[in-house]
């Protein structure tokens, strides 16, 4: 839930331009209205801002209409613009689906302001499932402590044991080398 709340406040703080411009009616008298960069508070959304609620779980489309999966997440950089839309592909009722990660000049968001809540992507589902899943930083770090923790079981592993590498032979030539005659 909170990662979801930064982003919707990095996406809607850089990745719109004109998010924090509201229109400030002007009169004749008092002080002049505080300039958007001065601006406290946002008191109404814009029409040409989108909630980041209404991108994840918005059904991902291809260029012919297609359904192709569903937005999951959306990825950041450190100056708050959005770098991809990550979208879950395959599977059956979010069973056996994958995360592809599409740079977002291949995705147009502007279906998600109406009320359908669609996603654009320049992909075919066909490609989106022949793609590589994406990796975020916390998978990669378990597959790496997996990957350590096997490492290591091996290391500890008697010889004799299941699994363990067994001894050749006396007089076996290891496989892939040659034995002379």
């Amino acid at each position: 839930m909170l990662s979801h709340l930064l982003l919707a406040t990095g996406f809607l703080a850089a990745s719109l331009p004109a998010l924090a411009q509201t229109a400030q009616p002007t009169s004749s008298e008092g002080p002049a209205p505080p300039s958007s960069q001065q601006q406290a508070v946002i008191t109404q959304q814009d029409e040409s801002q989108v909630r980041v609620y209404r991108l994840v779980g918005s059904k991902a489309v291809g260029a012919d209409g297609q359904a192709i999966g569903k937005v999951d997440d959306l990825l950041l950089d450190r100056d708050q613009r959005m770098v991809a839309v990550i979208v879950s592909v395959g599977g059956f009722l979010g069973v056996g689906s994958k995360s592809v990660a599409l740079p977002a000049n291949r995705v147009d968001i502007s279906g998600a302001y109406g009320d359908e809540r669609v996603v654009k992507v320049d992909a075919t589902k066909e490609e989106l499932i022949a793609a590589p899943a994406f990796k975020t930083r916390e998978i990669m770090k378990a597959e790496a402590e997996e990957q350590a923790a096997r490492a290591r079981a091996m290391q500890n592993m008697p010889s004799g044991a299941p699994g363990a590498p067994r001894p050749l032979p006396a007089g076996s030539a290891p496989s892939g080398g040659s034995s002379t005659q």
